[in-house]
């Protein structure tokens, strides 16, 4: 990121869901104020764009067909139908306006919610473990080593944290960013659009899996984000204004009541700001990307909303990567045929249980339209004696082993909980009794972190650290950073992640500075020599930005040089003192001890001073 000033403004001419809410819906007339067509697209631009746009979000469908058919339809049928939309929508690939079905039962496929309930717990972890709304997370520093940071550098990059977290704080970043790390869990692929909003300052949308199509760059980034999705008309009227709807839009807004509640299909698309056909459709301007909204199929002569960014924004992060492909692989699909196997299981072991309680009968065929009862307590007539294979009695002679089938289902479940790292984010709980002290829950979170360190990198730089780069971007143009000091000007920033996974991936390094200092202490014991080698300066400073401490609460060059040469102004000043203290208790102890001499006696009328002195009356020259 850089610390330059001049940042260009997104162009949000159409950008009305910027400051979407009630109170802007409040203002909207009952009918729409005559606007310039030309002030968008001319009809005939327009449709060579929408062709454009709809041409490639059926190619999109179709390419991203095979995750729905194979994988994202059973994720969300055994683990989490109520964040999906494959259940609900038409068998085209598209949701389906006014079905109103949403609230109908769609976890029938559940028997065994094992793994619902684990992926809480890995959601959880990684959310709290990476961006943890109680605890810093990220830090900015120079994207420069070596870069020297005096005091006001300092106070400078604490103060841009401080700002960051308080609009994150305020916004809704840290639901949306739970809502994405479930998804990713399961469905390998998580989708975030951050726009400015007026109120919040940021304003974070999760869209659901089967709403979205990606297209992947020739870097493997994903660089293409198409949706298409339902709005009421109060919605769309809210989001974009309604001088920007279609006219059956605003018809059905005129009408009020029910109509307000009718859906429409939207299309939306986020891509690199690109001309099409003979140069239509690129914004006006230095963008890099283009977003347009528009009412998907024969609706709407002119798109909803059309502008550019500076920056992407959107993020598209992925557990696990293959090639160019757009959509990730996750933990989800490693655990399907474990979950799948469950619930069968589940279903025969219920099925035994009622077989064992409630079992299939046969009867002699004296009872046939005789009255029979199957209740405690209660008595069947039979006629004639009652001998062996008559009246009522199971057709099964031996009892099912459940034992076995509910130990196989406690291994499923175990490993269920283990490929979603529940053994890693409740290793504290869940871990051995006698392993609870600080080194040994360390030693064996470092051992797990092995295993989804690689995951923490993809999900810090796809993830994490775009979405901050955007979010400094917002910032920066609507001027809440606090201006560069001298010391800063053209050094580029970077960010820096603190949170508990990111320290964890970092504990080796930390480890070998502690082992260090405590070896070269022990050493300086015998030999003091050794103290001469380290540089405690660098090495406490390079600690601190492992365990991720702010920039302020460790002094700058020029505060450590100014405070080190007071100390040793003072201690050369302590040294004088003590040495002039010393020469007068000399002289001192010379001036008592003349005296002492010159009272002595030595004989002769001469005493001891003078005698030593030879200056005694009677002294006699030799």
């Amino acid at each position: 990121m850089s610390t330059k000033t001049g940042y260009k403004k997104e162009d949000g001419k159409n950008a009305f869901y910027e400051r979407a809410g009630p109170d802007e819906l409040a203002k909207q007339p009952v009918n729409p104020a005559k606007k310039n067509p030309p002030d968008k697209l001319s009809k005939e631009d327009w449709a060579v764009l929408k062709n454009h746009l709809e041409g490639r979000l059926s190619m999109l469908r179709t390419w991203r067909d095979t995750w729905w058919i194979q994988n994202y339809s059973d994720l969300a049928r055994f683990i989490l139908p109520r964040r999906s939309i494959w259940l609900t929508q038409s068998a085209g690939g598209l949701p389906s306006p006014n079905t109103m079905t949403r609230g109908l039962e769609i976890n029938e496929s559940i028997l065994d919610p094992t793994a619902t309930f684990a992926t809480r717990i890995c959601a959880g972890g990684l959310m709290s473990g990476l961006a943890s709304p109680s605890r810093p997370w990220f830090k900015m520093v120079p994207a420069q080593r070596g870069v020297n940071i005096d005091d006001e550098a300092r106070q400078w990059l604490d103060s841009i944290e401080d700002v960051i977290y308080t609009v994150l704080a305020r916004s809704n970043f840290y639901n949306a960013f739970a809502q994405e790390c479930e998804d990713i869990v399961i469905f390998g692929t998580a989708v975030n659009i951050i726009y400015e909003d007026e109120k919040d300052l940021i304003r974070c949308y999760t869209p659901c899996v089967g709403e979205y199509y990606l297209a992947s760059g020739a870097t493997m980034r994903v660089d293409g984000l198409y949706r298409a999705f339902v709005m009421t008309v109060a919605q769309m009227v809210d989001f974009f204004g309604l001088e920007n709807c279609s006219p059956d839009i605003q018809k059905l807004w005129k009408e009020k009541g029910g109509a307000l509640t009718t859906e429409r299909l939207v299309a939306h698309s986020i891509e690199p700001n690109f001309a099409v056909g003979n140069g239509v459709g690129k914004v006006k301007g230095d963008f890099t990307w283009r977003e347009v909204y528009w009412m998907y199929g024969s609706g709407g002569a002119y798109p909803m909303a059309m502008r550019g960014f500076m920056d992407n924004p959107f993020t598209a992060s992925r557990w696990s990567t293959q090639s160019n492909d757009a959509y990730g692989r996750s933990p989800g699909m490693d655990i399907l045929p474990d979950v799948r196997q469950l619930q069968v299981e589940t279903a025969r072991k219920a099925e035994g249980i009622e077989k064992g309680l409630r079992p299939p009968l046969i009867g002699s065929a004296e009872l046939l339209n005789k009255p029979t009862t199957q209740l405690p307590g209660h008595l069947t007539i039979l006629n004639g004696d009652v001998g062996p294979g008559k009246g009522i009695r199971s057709i099964y002679d031996a009892q099912f082993d459940l034992d076995h089938v509910s130990q196989d289902i406690a291994l499923i479940q175990a490993r269920i909980k283990t490929g979603l790292f529940n053994d890693l984010f409740l290793a504290i709980i869940e871990g051995p009794t006698n392993e609870k002290t600080k080194f040994e829950i360390q030693a064996r979170l470092t051992e797990k972190m092995q295993v989804i360190g690689p995951v923490i990198e993809n999900l810090l730089s796809e993830s994490l650290q775009p979405k901050l780069k955007r979010i400094f971007s917002i910032l920066k143009r609507k001027g809440m950073i606090p201006p560069t000091p001298k010391s800063m000007q053209g050094v580029p920033l970077d960010i820096q992640f603190v949170s508990i996974l990111a320290l964890a991936q970092k504990s080796a390094s930390t480890g070998g500075i502690e082992a260090l200092m405590r070896m070269v202490g022990e050493l300086g014991q015998i030999h003091p020599d050794v103290l001469d080698i380290p540089d405690f300066d660098e090495t406490l400073q390079e600690y601190n930005d492992l365990l991720g401490n702010k920039q302020k609460i460790l002094k700058g060059p020029k505060t450590i040089a100014a405070v080190r040469q007071q100390r040793a102004e003072q201690q050369k000043q302590q040294q004088q003192s003590a040495m002039a203290e010393q020469v007068a208790k000399t002289a001192d102890k010379g001036a008592g001890a003349a005296n002492t001499l010159s009272q002595t006696p030595v004989g002769s009328g001469t005493d001891a001073l003078s005698a030593i002195l030879g200056t005694g009356g009677n002294s006699q020259r030799l």
